[in-house]
């Protein structure tokens, strides 16, 4: 067989893959943009504590970045750490306080809705708001991080 036969065979197959690619529409693809987090989500069913918690979670990262302005995306990213927090604090001009008690009240409500509609108990409910009145923030975004995991 010559050199040549393979390479050319490789073109071959590369421009198929890409003629491919552009007729199946793969030139108009465009992300999924980012959700507003002040725009109520649909109800998720639900199976166990971890997910329920879940869910109460990612209802407290809503109500929090729509109170700040920020995506809900880049607060979970900035959840990661203390530091991280602080880093979105000044980007958004916000103080590291003013994100805490966001975070704080929006963890609270969050709380609280999922209580009234019975989607946590009350022992859940107390330990939450334990968490989100009285810890540290440091040791708070490591609860949050790890709660709907534990519990499963």
């Amino acid at each position: 067989m010559k050199p040549a036969v393979p390479l050319v065979a490789c073109v071959a197959v590369a421009f198929a893959l890409a003629g491919s690619y552009v007729a199946l529409g793969g030139t108009s693809y465009e992300p999924t943009p980012v959700a507003d987090p002040c725009a109520p989500r649909p109800a998720r069913e639900t199976s166990g504590t971890g997910e329920r918690v879940e869910v109460v979670l990612l209802a407290a990262a809503d109500q929090t970045a729509c109170e700040l302005g920020v995506s809900r995306e880049d607060l979970v990213i900035a959840l990661r750490s203390v530091d991280e927090l602080e880093e979105l604090a000044d980007r958004e001009g916000r103080s590291r306080d003013e994100l805490e008690g966001a975070l704080r009240a929006g963890l609270e409500r969050a709380v609280d809705e999922a209580k009234g509609e019975d989607l946590i108990g009350e022992s859940t409910a107390g330990a939450l708001t334990f968490a989100a009145e009285r810890l540290p923030l440091g040791l708070l975004l490591s609860v949050l991080r790890g709660a709907s995991s534990f519990l499963d």
